[in-house]
């Protein structure tokens, strides 16, 4: 018990001392990362819950965040059925914590290829319901509307920049 508690302490510390230089988009139902973090057991039953293989596991050697779970986008989307959050044993993914926060999409608009006078209209036909969260300007250039984007990450998955001109980012959900 002592030696975890030892462990666990010296991760802390070398987690703050060497964070990580970039952020993951964490599963639907997660809070903010430092509580995810404290949370999370890497069980991955998460991973293995959901259907279209958009969860995967960091793989960079911090000792906090590896093998932790995140949204890979390069993989596929997320269709919002939260099994993930289902299979989640130790409270890190809850229902709670959906209506606390959701995804929205970002555009980059400086790796955009659209910005640069090629065509491309990739993440405009990837999402279902055209003409909502994403319109085309001059029938051109893409424009991100939050406030209706559902964040499944269709958008970034269909992205063919590298490094991708979409990033998805959580934000706090509006209460009604």
């Amino acid at each position: 018990m002592l030696g975890k508690s030892i462990a666990k302490a010296a991760a802390e510390f070398t987690y703050e001392v060497t964070k990580p230089n970039k952020t993951f988009v964490r599963p639907p139902g997660s809070a903010d990362e430092d509580t995810f973090l404290a949370l999370c057991q890497k069980c991955h039953k998460c991973v293995e819950a959901c259907p279209t293989g958009v969860l995967d596991v960091v793989k960079e050697m911090n000792p906090v965040v590896y093998e932790t779970p995140f949204m890979n986008f390069e993989n596929n989307h997320c269709e919002r059925c939260y099994s993930c959050v289902e299979a989640c044993p130790s409270g890190a993914l809850n229902k709670e914590n959906l209506k606390k926060y959701r995804l929205t999409a970002k555009l980059i608009k400086e790796r955009c290829v659209a910005f640069e006078m090629i065509f491309c209209q990739s993440c405009y036909w990837s999402w279902p319901k055209m003409d909502k969260a994403i319109t085309l300007e001059e029938f051109t250039y893409p424009k991100f509307h939050p406030e209706h984007c559902l964040g499944c990450g269709r958008c970034v998955n269909a992205c063919p920049t590298n490094p991708k001109a979409i990033e998805m980012v959580k934000v706090e959900a509006e209460t009604t």
